[in-house]
């Protein structure tokens, strides 16, 4: 069985529970994705991904210890994070790029211990544009992981319509249209 070191899982329950009935779908990505893909062991926080502003977030988050983190250098979206339960929901989730403001849509894919995961592009993509703008050897190995694992698996394609839709730089939007389609089951 695969064991995953992470923060406990219910204070993020609740935090999805709490978005999903003010109907804001959300999804889990970052190293907790990782984790629930068995790419990776330990997730140090949970990052969650949701399409609408802060101030629309927080107000649901009331009492959970919040500090608002604004866009930066990179980041062109907006954290709330919750110190004590190490969760952060990125509001908008977005990154300056040479090229524009690229937007990641928050695309729920499948669910994990009750939580709903982002779409394994969405955090391909991201993961590559983090280790561009950090140079971090580590956001490049996960980057890598992810698109190994769809190269393997396939792309959906609507995700990677959205995708190819932003100012992505060239080579990684290159990168995301060589992947092949993913397989579409059929019923006979």
């Amino acid at each position: 069985m695969y064991h995953v070191k992470s923060p406990p899982i219910e204070p993020l329950l609740d935090v999805v529970a709490r978005l999903e009935r003010a109907g804001l779908p959300c999804a889990l990505g970052g190293s907790g994705l990782l984790a629930a893909l068995e790419l990776v062991d330990r997730v140090n926080d949970w990052d969650l991904t949701c399409d609408a502003d802060p101030d629309r977030v927080a107000p649901l988050l009331e009492g959970l210890g919040l500090d608002l983190h604004g866009n930066d250098a990179l980041h062109a979206d907006h954290k709330l994070t919750l110190r004590e339960e190490r969760i952060e929901v990125i509001c908008r989730f977005a990154f300056h790029g040479p090229l524009g403001t690229i937007r990641l849509a928050c695309v729920p894919s499948g669910v994990w211990r009750g939580v709903p995961l982002s779409s394994v592009e969405t955090w391909a993509v991201a993961y590559a544009l983090l280790a561009e703008g950090e140079r971090s050897a580590r956001r490049r190995a996960r980057s890598e992981r992810l698109f190994e694992l769809l190269a393997r698996r396939g792309v959906d394609e609507r995700v990677r319509v959205e995708l190819l839709e932003q100012p992505l730089p060239a080579a990684l939007a290159e990168r995301l249209r060589a992947l092949p389609p993913r397989p579409t089951s059929s019923v006979t």
